[in-house]
């Protein structure tokens, strides 16, 4: 492993990958320690090389950029998104001539898509998981840590080789490059307004309004102390103790303590700040209180649904021969948006944007008798 923390050293590296036809590339970032969580390390393999580099030494990366941007060059991540939404954001690199080594596994009806589990099965590699949620931006890195890191690209090259093999012996190369177009097209977008950021915490979707009321003052105070902090805010308290409490709706410290997801320090620590934020918004009149969350629409419309079922079966059918988890083949979002449109013709369902042409080309036709059969049974 090559640790790379200097400009001079930078840029001899970058002069050597720039006439170079593929490279592996992974981060890592420091998002389980700080609320401004950044881009901490930059891996990257090829040529039997391996090089961690440094870009909180405030190095110029531009370079780097340029050859993420380079089509003539072939950039081999796994489970990119992530990479691709923090390396746009702090950097605002994008990527061309992507391949995701996930996807991969996925399109092949891989259970296990991890890199740990890949690398175990085409290498009978165990990898240490030990540094997985380690603090990326502590310095100096320990040496064990750098070879966590470095493993990350160390066998990608070698892994994507092996996957594209046996991709285009099944005959679905072609479905995992439109796939890994998708993500080149991946951008960082920042956070929602403030005053909606709640909603997305899971287990709220039953709360009445009084109760959403209180996710929302509990989530706006605990994004607060976690922003000058800079901490995460699940280290501030837990999203399971924030739905528990905005449930029970304790009006004191002894109704706080029965709820059981609060831990004693939060208690010692926030016991009375949480008291008065449930205090206050139970004083709220009714009409300031958030909307319920509105059920999808396909719940609300049973023909609808009766359409999304019968494509289901079309699509779980195609799922069950191929071997594929049915959410790869096509999530329900996909088969709720064609069961909305009706088409009529093969062709009516390019008006669909999140409907691969490889799904379209798979079962498009299937999928349009299955509507129209449908169609028939109501009438």
């Amino acid at each position: 492993m090559i640790w790379i923390d200097s400009q001079a050293a930078f840029d001899e590296l970058m002069g050597r990958l720039e006439a170079l036809p593929m490279i592996a590339v992974d981060t890592e970032a420091d998002s389980l320690h700080s609320y401004f969580d950044k881009v901490c390390l930059i891996q990257i393999s090829s040529a039997g090389e391996d090089y961690v580099i440094d870009p909180l030494q405030k190095i110029d990366l531009a370079r780097f950029g340029r050859i993420l941007g380079n089509p003539g060059i072939t950039k081999v991540l796994h489970g990119s998104d992530y990479d691709l939404r923090i390396l746009n954001r702090d950097f605002g690199f994008t990527i061309e001539n992507l391949v995701d080594t996930m996807i991969c596994a996925q399109m092949l009806g891989y259970e296990s898509f991890g890199l740990a589990a890949l690398l175990e099965k085409h290498f009978g590699l165990n990898v240490d998981k030990k540094h997985q949620r380690a603090d990326w931006s502590m310095r100096p890195l320990t040496p064990d840590m750098l070879t966590y890191a470095a493993l990350d690209t160390h066998h990608l090259l070698r892994l994507a080789e092996e996957l594209r093999e046996a991709l285009t012996g099944k005959g679905r190369w072609e479905w995992a490059v439109e796939e890994f177009g998708r993500l080149e097209a991946i951008r960082f977008r920042g956070a929602s307004e403030e005053s909606e950021a709640f909603r997305k915490i899971k287990g709220i979707t039953g709360l009445d309004r009084r109760s959403l009321g209180v996710v929302a003052a509990l989530h706006t105070w605990r994004d607060g102390l976690a922003q000058k902090a800079d901490r995460p805010p699940f280290k501030i308290i837990g999203n399971d103790a924030i739905v528990e409490i905005a449930r029970l709706l304790p009006r004191s410290q002894q109704e706080l303590a029965r709820v059981k997801p609060v831990a004693a320090y939060h208690r010692s620590r926030y016991g009375k700040t949480i008291v008065d934020l449930v205090e206050g918004v139970m004083a709220l009149p009714e009409d300031s209180l958030p909307e319920k969350t509105e059920p999808k629409s396909w719940l609300r419309d049973k023909t609808l649904e009766r359409r999304v079922d019968q494509l289901k079966k079309v699509r779980d059918r195609y799922a069950s021969s191929l071997r594929i988890d049915s959410s790869i083949v096509a999530p329900r979002h996909v088969l709720t948006a064609i069961a909305t449109l009706r088409p009529q013709t093969v062709e009516e369902l390019d008006s669909i944007p999140a409907m691969r042409k490889w799904q379209k080309e798979l079962m498009g036709r299937d999928l349009v008798a299955a509507l129209a059969n449908s169609q028939m049974e109501l009438a």
